[in-house]
């Protein structure tokens, strides 16, 4: 046993096996969302908000999203810090080669503190989440998704490397910048219809909601991108987590569209896009 430890434990600080881990998982997500659309348990254990199902003991108030999102925010500090001014002996579990990070791969971890701030204020004093659930094994996931996040920019190869060029930062901040302002927009618009229809779900209009019913799971995606713009697309770990939130937000969208025309007979005559407006 102490001899698989050690062995892990070296993997973990190479950042070329780290990174095929880590890329595994994300694949490996992606993979049980896909099974999730034909498997019964797997289904049941994605469903959250209106989707879910309060029958099980296992369901949790959704409200705890806030929760992961400060894990999430203090890990990445954490990490940030100690990529910024390394070596940090209050932290000796992260990986030694952290003090060859480069600014680049730095700024993700900046615009990811930013996004998980940003977040976390919102789910505490914006969403109202009235008595929506979620089941427990979905805010595992989250804290486990945000942990493994901030080891996913820093574990990759490409990180102590300059992979990024002025256009594609700057493409990326534009993009982070634009869906972030679109995503706060959108999810107040939902906090002032269910506060003014006294917590029943209704139909949202304006900003993206003119375009799509899941403006929230399309920004989401285009931040995530943005990461992967940030580093010009050569950061392949950020790559894959891209993909991973992409499948994840497009299977949430379809429910969610799926749920507004069955719930909301007019629905069907505004003709929204499922997710991307003029493509699906």
């Amino acid at each position: 046993m102490d001899m698989m430890m050690t062995l892990g434990a070296a993997a973990w600080r190479d950042p070329t096996v780290a990174s095929s881990i880590l890329r595994g998982i994300w694949f490996t997500l992606s993979a049980t969302a896909l099974a999730s659309l034909v498997l019964p348990p797997l289904h049941a254990l994605s469903l959250h908000g209106r989707f879910a199902s309060n029958a099980s003991s296992w369901q949790v108030w959704k409200g705890y999203f806030g929760v992961f999102y400060l894990i999430g925010w203090l890990w990445n500090g954490l990490v940030l810090v100690c990529a910024w001014h390394p070596p940090m002996p209050i932290a000796p579990f992260l990986p030694p080669h952290l003090s060859a990070i480069h600014p680049s791969t730095l700024l993700v971890l900046v615009v990811l503190q930013c996004h998980l701030f940003r977040r976390m204020m919102e789910s505490w004093a914006m969403t109202d989440f009235g008595a929506s659930t979620m089941h427990a094994s979905a805010c595992l996931l989250g804290v486990g998704h945000y942990i493994l996040v901030s080891l996913s920019v820093v574990l990759d190869p490409a990180a102590s490397e300059d992979t990024t060029s002025i256009a594609s930062v700057l493409a990326g901040l534009g993009l982070f910048l634009y869906a972030s302002v679109h995503q706060m927009r959108c999810n107040g618009l939902l906090t002032n219809l269910k506060r003014a229809s006294h917590g029943a779900y209704g139909l949202p209009f304006g900003d993206w909601f003119e375009h799509t019913w899941s403006p929230l799971y399309l920004a989401e995606i285009l931040i995530y991108a943005s990461f992967v713009l940030l580093t010009s697309g050569r950061h392949m770990n950020l790559v894959a987590l891209a993909a991973w939130v992409g499948v994840n937000q497009a299977i949430s969208a379809a429910r969610a569209a799926a749920w507004y025309e069955a719930t909301f007979p007019v629905a069907k005559t505004l003709h929204r896009a499922t997710l991307l407006p003029r493509l699906w």
